[in-house]
């Protein structure tokens, strides 16, 4: 009888590897030695560096469970009683940087958290140069001052994250908020902007969102990490002629349907 060789395992392919990674983190290929390397590491092939976690976001000396859903739903419906029950009650901003300079004055001391390219720091500073921005985010490839947000002391006048807490798992939510809160002055202000979930394509699209959060939902969070919800505000911006078609002409049918046109939540909290 013939013996059959041995099936080696199928290896992870590059482009596997590469859907991992987390968005401007490079695929890098550890450099050949192959004299040095032993017959079972070459078979093996290049190794690649380990996916991040969106907990990486966390302080180390952090750790939370989830919170209890009875817990969680009370300040849910609390946040939807006080700022509505329906997504198309809530205030339309056309920017991001609008419900930012509402609440930032020139005097402050600013945190950006999850900044990447300090877009919209560099933004900020354009409308009130005598701020004092700083920046934390864990890609090393980009400048900022704090790759850990254990570095960043405070006590900062405004926090804000744009985009970033939808990449956290739930678990992670609670510890993350306590952190920035612990952070802000008395009387400081948090703001954080996520994909609204009445939107589906702004968080369908990206692969790295770990926890989809409608408006209530991140707003009783943050409530209960111990700061007071002020303001929820969607954002849409587009040109003249999309406003009139999705705002009015067609504003009915969205309604209807429960799906909005606006892309963004951002919730302002005050310590």
């Amino acid at each position: 009888m013939n013996e059959r060789a041995p099936v080696r395992p199928i290896e992870p392919t590059r482009a596997s590897l590469a859907n991992r990674l987390s968005p401007g983190q490079a695929l890098t290929e550890q450099p050949a030695n192959h004299a040095a390397e032993p017959p079972e590491a070459r078979e093996r092939g290049p190794s690649f560096p380990p996916a991040p976690t969106a907990e990486a976001a966390v302080p180390a000396n952090v750790a939370g469970d989830c919170p209890a859903w009875s817990r969680l739903y009370r300040y849910r419906k609390q946040m939807a009683t006080q700022f509505g029950k329906d997504v198309f009650r809530l205030p339309l901003r056309r920017r991001v940087r609008d419900a930012l300079l509402a609440q930032i004055t020139a005097d402050q001391r600013v945190l950006e958290v999850g900044a990447g390219s300090r877009k919209m720091g560099q933004e900020l500073l354009r409308f009130l140069p005598q701020l004092r921005y700083e920046s934390q985010d864990v890609d090393r490839e980009q400048p900022h001052d704090y790759y850990c947000l254990d570095d960043a002391a405070g006590p900062y006048d405004t926090i804000f994250a744009l985009e970033v807490v939808e990449h956290l798992t739930l678990p992670a939510i609670g510890p993350w908020l306590a952190v920035l809160r612990d952070r802000l002055r008395p009387g400081g202000s948090l703001i954080l902007s996520t994909p609204n979930t009445f939107y589906p394509p702004a968080y369908l699209r990206d692969a790295t969102h770990c926890t989809p959060l409608c408006y209530d939902e991140l707003a009783g969070l943050v409530t209960a990490s111990g700061l007071r919800v002020t303001a929820i505000y969607r954002i849409y911006h587009d040109p003249v002629h999309r406003r009139l078609l999705r705002r009015y002409l067609l504003g009915w049918l969205f309604r209807a349907l429960g799906i909005d046109f606006a892309k963004q939540i951002v919730v302002v909290a005050q310590r």
